[in-house]
């Protein structure tokens, strides 16, 4: 977790001196995106036997601020996990969802359509576990991570990003995720 939060706020302060950015440009460029998001959840207490990894779809919303920063609110939403209760060997589902807000990044590399992300945010994690003591709850979570997004012209960009997120939470630990998108800026 340390060596991921260290590499993306490297990554978002080499962005700040990154060559192609144009700090006098004052540039708002919003956008919206979809994306598919695998996640590995550490789940403890009653939950640690149940499934732990999710499928999930995310859209995005944001806007580029300056040329290599952007800052981005996004939902995601993942499918049901069947399972059984260790406490009485009931059915159970589990789902995750998330409200997010994110600071990312771009550092331009080998060409300037290519380019690192870092970045670092935090989100409202809404985990269900039905027939489960305490089904659901919200859990304030911290997240970073690190990607490569392509710019394929102005309007279109594909990006990919593994992102550490800690929960906290007794159900709920942490969650380990890929995501993979496209964005479409206006």
């Amino acid at each position: 977790m340390k060596k991921l939060l260290l590499l993306s706020s490297v990554a978002m302060l080499t962005a700040a001196n990154a060559e192609a950015m144009t700090w006098n440009r004052h540039v708002i460029d919003p956008y919206i995106g979809g994306e598919y998001v695998y996640s590995h959840a550490h789940q403890s207490g009653l939950a640690r036997n149940l499934k732990d990894n999710y499928n999930s779809g995310k859209v995005d919303l944001g806007m580029q601020f300056y040329q290599n920063w952007d800052l981005e609110f996004s939902y995601q939403q993942s499918g049901d996990l069947k399972g059984r209760s260790p406490i009485d060997g009931r059915r159970v589902k589990n789902r995750v969802a998330a409200y997010a807000l994110d600071l990312y990044g771009k550092y331009p590399i080998m060409c300037s359509k290519l380019g690192l992300l870092g970045t670092v945010g935090t989100a409202i994690y809404h985990p269900k576990f039905k027939n489960l003591p305490q089904s659901s709850f919200n859990r304030v979570g911290y997240r970073a991570g690190l990607g490569l997004q392509y710019d394929f012209d102005q309007h279109w960009a594909m990006r990919v990003v593994g992102r550490y997120s800690y929960v906290g939470a007794k159900k709920l630990d942490d969650l380990k995720e890929v995501a993979v998108g496209m964005l479409y800026h206006f």
